[in-house]
This record gives structure tokens, sequence and C-alpha cells, in this order.
């Protein structure tokens, strides 16, 4: 691609590269770089740039009227992006504008430069819209080179084996990850990674840079509870996302579960909170050596259950298959979010191949800690797997 020229740039350009992939994010507001950076680090790697040769995510504090108006007056669509109302347009050069007027963000993405321009009102939400597009293109690069993105959380232990725990909404994916975590090894994802067949066989992993939403409960057992309160006591701002009644409760120290109907209300981190605020340590990469299917018994004892099926490739595991809530407006992949049904396909056998352990957890964190632990340290070698 011909080189490009970046507004402002003045320092304030960034190369964010994961695995083989990379893209350059750019604004004259220096606030807004330093924010995508600690959003992205440790699991991608950051480095200066002055040009792009790849794409280009451009944030700009101006302009949202201006193609707000210009979505008005086109054939446009209508879709949540991310669960925020967002109408969109392709224009006949192929360029798509967008503009999520609840955020007050806009977009516009250019193919044939490969650059994406994104405009706000003010730096928070134009940082968070930027990361967003931004991650969007390293996704579509990496569908591109054969990865495919797993609903699942992955946790590294020191000598790079990854334990991959998969299930649905509420099994207890987040729960093993930080457990896991917390107890010396990398947190390479708490709800989404990318998966791909290596090379000499197996599954490598790299990581989908993203916050979480924590129960209060599970803040509690991992000893979260008091840094959480302590650092919002001290003046640090909620998540924007977080409930004033989460925030509350923590200001209060309330372990507690808080309910609205059936949904829980959780405490949403930051990615940047995982390291800065509760000391862990990121991974950037990983080979799986084992593979969990957890679920939750409040009164049962933790333990692996020889007796439950579990096989991959029976599992709804791939993003393609759960809920996407960042559709593909801009054409990034071709439909293809999650990766080819070939790559898929491949991930699925390779990691039926591997030990795969049903797990039972409880509200027990301690006893779950031990389990998990001794799975993912090769302990249990001789309990039976556990496949369909």
């Amino acid at each position: 691609m011909d080189e490009l020229n970046l507004p402002s740039v003045n320092g304030n350009a960034v190369r964010v590269t994961a695995g083989e992939t990379s893209v350059i994010v750019s604004s004259p507001d220096p606030g807004i770089i330093d924010w995508i950076t600690g959003y992205v680090t440790p699991w991608w790697h950051i480095a200066s740039a002055n040009a792009a040769d790849g794409p280009l995510v451009v944030a700009t504090v101006s302009g949202v009227d201006e193609v707000a108006a210009e979505v008005a007056a086109g054939a446009w669509e209508e879709v949540g992006y991310p669960r925020a109302t967002t109408r969109y347009a392709r224009k006949e050069d192929d360029t798509v504008i967008a503009v999520t007027p609840g955020e007050r963000v806009a977009y516009r993405y250019t193919p044939s430069l490969h650059r994406m321009d994104v405009h706000g009102h003010e730096s928070l939400t134009l940082a968070r819209a930027s990361v967003r597009v931004a991650r969007e293109l390293v996704r579509a690069q990496m569908v591109g080179a054969g990865w495919t993105l797993l609903h699942a959380s992955a946790a590294v232990m020191p000598d790079g084996r990854a334990v991959l725990t998969l299930g649905g909404r509420g099994a207890g994916k987040s729960t093993v990850a930080f457990t896991l975590a917390s107890r010396g090894a990398g947190l390479l994802g708490n709800d989404r990674v990318f998966a791909r067949v290596h090379r000499d066989g197996g599954v490598e992993l790299a990581p989908w840079p993203s916050g979480a939403a924590v129960g209060l409960g599970l803040l509690g057992a991992l000893g979260w509870m008091d840094i959480a309160r302590q650092r919002l006591a001290n003046g640090a701002g909620p998540h924007p996302s977080q409930d004033p009644r989460v925030t509350a409760a923590l200001l209060a120290g309330t372990t507690t579960a808080l309910r609205e109907g059936t949904r829980e209300l959780k405490a949403h981190i930051r990615p940047e909170e995982f390291f800065s605020w509760y000391g862990l340590t990121g991974a950037s990469s990983g080979r799986v050596a084992a593979v969990l299917f957890p679920a939750f018994h409040s009164d049962a004892e933790p333990k692996i259950e020889p007796g439950r099926t579990a096989a991959v490739a029976d599992a709804d595991f791939v993003m393609g298959a759960q809920e996407d809530s960042y559709p593909d407006i801009f054409g990034l992949t071709g439909g293809l979010g999650a990766g080819s049904a070939h790559a898929r396909a491949a991930v699925a056998a390779e990691l039926d191949k591997l030990p795969g352990y049903a797990v039972v957890l409880s509200h027990d964190h301690g006893a779950n800690a031990v389990l998990l632990t001794s799975v993912a340290q090769g302990a249990d070698a001789d309990v039976p797997t556990v496949r369909g």
C-alpha cells in the first residue's frame, strides 16, 4: 500500500500488533492514544508509528454531525453496534458511513485505503469507539490468516500450556480464568479468544482484549473487593457502563449478589484494571493443553465429573454460534467474523484430541481453586477425560 500521511502525528500514533497482524491508530489527542494503549496492553504489542503501511484508524474529536447528516441523506439500515442503535449506509464507492446517535460517535470506512475515521464529541467515548474498530480491523486480518474466534476463556501457565474453558453464558468461563490467573497463570482472555491449528499440530491461542463483568460474590472470593472499594474511595471513576447500584455496593464492600429480576448486576472491570488494580499477569499466546467444560452447582463439592458428556465438536463454542454484539457493518470479514467453517472445524477436531474435563464448580472458591490448579498443572492425568 502507498504510504499514507497521518494527521497531526507529532508522536500521537501507534502501531498495535497482534501476532502477525497490525493496525495503526492515530489521533491529534495524545490522551486517546494513551487510553487505547492501556486497553490493549499487555495482550497486544504497542510501538510508536510515523506512517501507515496497513489498516489505519484516525480518531478525531469533531465531525459527528457531518457524518450523521450524510447517513440520514442516504439509504441507511439500523443495527445494534454494540448493543447501541447504529445507522449505517454503503456509498457507491463502497465507503461505509455510520453513526451511533446515543453515543454521538460516527464512522467512515474507506476500503480502498483500509482507513477508518472515527469521530466523537468527547475524548473518552471516542477512545472507546476507536479501540472497538481497531480490534475489528485486527479481527479481520486474523480471520484472513486462518484464525477463528472462540466464545471461551483461557489462562496460560508459566510454561506456555494453556487451559481453554468452553461453555455458554454463565457456565463459569470467567471464574476459571480469573481463578487460575490469581494463582500465577497469565490471563489470555475471559470471554473470547482467537484459536488456530498450529502447523505442528495442536491449537495455538491469541488474545482478544476486553474488560469483564464480575459478580460481587466472585469479586469478594478473588480478594478483589477491598481493592475495588479502596480505589473507588480514593477517587477512581467507575466504569461508564456500571450500574450505580453496583458502585454503591462496591463502596460498601458488599459481596451479596445484586439482582434485577433474574439478571445479576455485576462490577465492570476495565482491561487495564486486571493488571494495575488486581495484579494479574497477561498472556499474549499459548498452546492448549487441556479443555475444561465447567458447570456450577452451589451445594456440590468441586470435582471432575466423568459421567457428563463434553465434546468440543458438539459444543456451542465458536462465537459464530453465539450472540455477536459486533455485527460486521463495515464488511471487514465478509461475514466470517468467527472464522471460516473450515477453520472452526479444524480447531474443533484438534481440541477433541486433547484432554477434556467436565468440572463441577461450587461457591467454595478455595476448593474451586485447588481443583482447577490441579487440573492445570496436570496432576489429574490419571483421571479419565470426558468425551461424548
